[in-house]
């Protein structure tokens, strides 16, 4: 009884430190610093795919992360550094695939975020982040990616920021890498 008053009582204190944190206007910079690999297309060979990823972020201002409300979420993000985190790792990601990653490349494709938004309930915090991506052969898709995770274990709003992004970023590359039509777009 006496650990399941602890564990109550703790997760009150969390969500409480966490809600007055970004309520007191503190407001936190979410940087993904690991963007995590994520499986189910282990299979998949990108062997003779010549590929250029360029970042297409050209402003490198930090924004505020609105909710999906329109109000401020108190977490503020810089678009350009997230895309190139991501062009980064779908570039590893293509070349761990057997895709050559190079310069001069024949297929280009351009990575922008449009849209960055934090998704607030009682406990529940997501960054949900849109990517476009536009190839030189004139074929273009957005990609959507949602993660995040409950406030009642999070000790460091800085920490959780920057895994949560990372991994609504990893889940962009992964929805990438399971669409036929982002492959052919490589020319496979």
């Amino acid at each position: 009884m006496n650990n399941k008053h602890y564990r109550i009582i703790g997760n009150a204190v969390a969500t409480l430190i966490f809600s007055t944190a970004l309520l007191a206007g503190c407001s936190y910079t979410a940087l993904p610093n690991n963007i995590p690999r994520s499986g189910g297309y282990d299979d998949l060979s990108l062997k003779n795919i010549s590929v250029i990823i360029i970042n297409a972020e050209r402003n490198g201002s930090i924004e505020e992360i609105l909710t999906d409300q329109g109000e401020a979420s108190g977490f503020q993000a810089n678009r350009q550094l997230w895309s190139k985190r991501l062009v980064e790792s779908l570039a590893a990601e293509l070349a761990r695939r057997g895709a050559m990653v190079r310069s001069n490349a024949p297929v280009k494709l351009s990575i922008a975020l449009p849209e960055i938004t934090m998704l607030q309930t009682t406990n529940l915090y997501q960054f949900r982040v849109k990517v476009l991506v536009v190839s030189s052969k004139g074929w273009s898709k957005t990609y959507e990616g949602v993660a995040g995770g409950d406030i009642n274990s999070v000790w460091s709003v800085t920490a959780a920021a920057a895994q949560w992004s990372g991994q609504a970023l990893a889940e962009v590359i992964k929805a990438m890498m399971h669409d036929r039509e982002f492959l052919a777009a490589l020319g496979k």
